[in-house]
């Protein structure tokens, strides 16, 4: 194990699930990602674009199972077998590094083709055991070991119960499409998790949602931008038009379609909506969003007769459509997994094998502490190099809380890269939560759009005081997956985190979930008695959270924060 800046112990799975042997996932789409756990239980899990720096890195995720081995010192060649998410999709294999990673059309013949393929796959079982036998026999050969290939969307219902801690549930995945489906309902009771029903890949709610965004000028695979912008539009203009493009299907097991060879941004279909405002185009693609969903979710819940609810698959990173479900009467609880994209693929594959082999339980998931972890070496070197002064305070949480509080702004880099997409503390940039003015000025400051709201994390303690309804889904809230309705008080004291529908995407931070960073927010309340500060991603616009010392320190200097933890050194920018 090589040298760490701290004392991290990783996070275990519980004893009956650790396996006799090593066991690596990989999935190798976009948002390609690999898992090692270990027999003594240690998870290691990161995205490939963490480390190559490309954001949504597609391929087999190499530079990450470098890491893997490196930092167990487990080699592939101990596992005696290889877990795969995905069974059909077979290009990202065979095109390895040059498979397409941002430049999507979802306009364009090449995702028009790929749909017709994964509609063939729905269609035809006989063809999808074709494609999957294709599948292993290609990566029998390159590994030279047995293979096993998990469907993508059980890999996505898997890794959302089985971390939900619940004994019965009611699980939904939904995104653009994987293995010919677009959405599927499952069954979950004890060690069981029962097929019910899907949706073909054809007829999408990530598809709808994508195009919308592609019209409004935003990357599909950013497509959740529209959420952030959607709180200052009116919806009224473009609803007619949202309602004939997306519909739930008469019995609410299913879409309308949305593919067709003839289907371009321009088409009668989409007519006038590239002229309309793109606030109000985005508000109505929520409402229609949240609409469609919530009767798809809502008939699932009736038919399984579930009432807790697992969440997983790029959908459900809409936090407004996750609080909306939560709000439904039929709904006891929400749990999304916490990488709920297809960041989440490797560890729901690697969950699929260990429930196939042994009869374990839903557990409660302690942390996302799982990727990378800086050495105090790798961190000073950098400082270093960087020109960046630093002092290693004997007392950081102090030290940061008073910086914090005389409103300077902080970047925090410190232990284990969180796994999937929300930067919990230990990659992220903290700020006070009174500035009203906050969204202009910090979004400028990272190069990111001025549109895009800010989250909070708060004090477990303090969450019923800030946050309304948030009993049923604070396990979700620790990893900022759902969002709520401020509180009056909220509002009052935090008004820089509260978005303009009034609603906020907390994260709800207990002790044992960060010590350190729960430390810094217990220092923080004591000197200015709130109990919430502004938490985002610390990245650049367009590029992935940081993940070496060196890309935190470039990070810092472009985009001229006033000090960065980093370990446990405190820097300030020279001057």
């Amino acid at each position: 194990m090589s040298e760490q800046s701290t004392t991290t112990t990783r996070w275990r799975l519980p004893e009956p699930w650790r396996p006799s042997h090593p066991l690596f996932a990989f999935h190798e789409d976009s948002n390609a990602n690999a898992v090692l756990i270990t027999p003594s239980g240690e998870v290691f899990a990161v995205a490939e674009e963490r480390i190559s720096r490309s954001r949504f890195q597609a391929g087999f995720p190499a530079r990450s199972l470098s890491w893997l081995e490196k930092t167990s010192g487990v080699s592939l060649a101990d596992a005696p077998l290889l877990v795969f998410g995905n069974r059909t999709h077979f290009l990202p294999r065979i095109l390895g590094a040059h498979f397409p990673t941002y430049e999507h059309d979802l306009f364009g013949f090449a995702h028009k083709l790929m749909l017709s393929f994964h509609h063939a796959c729905f269609l035809s079982p006989a063809f999808a055991g074709l494609m999957a036998l294709f599948n292993k026999t290609l990566l029998r050969l390159r590994y030279g070991k047995p293979v096993v290939l998990v469907d993508h969307h059980h890999a996505h219902a898997v890794s959302a119960f089985f971390t939900s801690g619940q004994k019965t549930a009611c699980a939904v995945t939904a995104d653009n499409f994987g293995d010919g489906y677009s959405a599927k309902v499952f069954d979950c009771d004890g060690s069981n998790i029962r097929f019910v029903r899907g949706v073909s890949a054809l007829n999408s709610p990530g598809q709808f949602y994508g195009e919308i965004a592609q019209i409004a000028g935003i990357h599909p695979l950013l497509a959740g931008k529209l959420t952030g912008m959607a709180a200052s539009g009116d919806p009224t203009e473009a609803m007619p038009a949202m309602r004939r493009i997306f519909d739930v299907t008469a019995d609410q097991k299913g879409f309308t379609r949305t593919f067709g060879w003839r289907r371009r941004g321009n088409a009668a279909l989409f007519c006038g909506l590239e002229q309309m405002d793109k606030p109000d185009l985005a508000a109505a693609a929520q409402q229609r969003f949240e609409e469609v969903l919530l009767a798809y979710v809502q008939k699932a819940v009736i038919e399984t007769g579930r009432r807790n609810v697992v969440l997983a698959g790029g959908s459900f990173a809409n936090v407004r459509l996750n609080q909306r479900i939560l709000e439904l009467p039929e709904v006891d609880s929400v749990w999304i997994h916490p990488a709920m994209t297809d960041q989440g693929i490797a560890m729901g594959a690697a969950l699929t094998y260990l429930a196939s082999q042994k009869t374990a339980e839903s557990f409660r998931l302690e942390n996302v502490l799982l990727g990378p972890e800086p050495t105090e070496g790798e961190i000073k070197a950098a400082l270093e190099e960087n020109g960046l002064p630093y002092t290693r305070p004997e007392h950081m949480a102090e030290e940061a809380a008073r910086l914090l509080a005389k409103g300077k702004v902080i970047a925090r880099f410190s232990g284990p890269l969180e796994y999937g997409p929300r930067a919990l503390g230990n990659r992220s940039v903290l700020y006070q939560t009174t500035d009203t003015k906050i969204m202009d000025w910090l979004n400028r400051k990272l190069q990111r759009a001025p549109y895009m709201p800010f989250a909070p994390v708060t004090l477990f303690e303090y969450a019923d005081k800030c946050y309304r309804d948030v009993e049923r889904a604070t396990e979700a809230a620790r990893f900022m997956t759902i969002s709520f309705q401020a509180t009056d008080w909220m509002k009052q004291v935090s008004p820089g985190v509260v978005h303009l529908d009034g609603t906020v995407r907390p994260q709800i931070l207990r002790a044992d979930d960060n010590p350190d960073m729960h430390a810094i927010l217990t220092a923080y309340h004591r000197l200015t008695g709130i109990p919430s500060l502004l938490n985002t991603s610390f990245n650049l616009h367009h590029e992935p959270i940081v993940n070496s010392a060196a890309d935190a320190c470039r990070s810092f200097l472009r985009s001229e924060l006033d000090a960065i933890i980093a370990g446990p050194f405190l820097a300030r920018r020279p001057g």
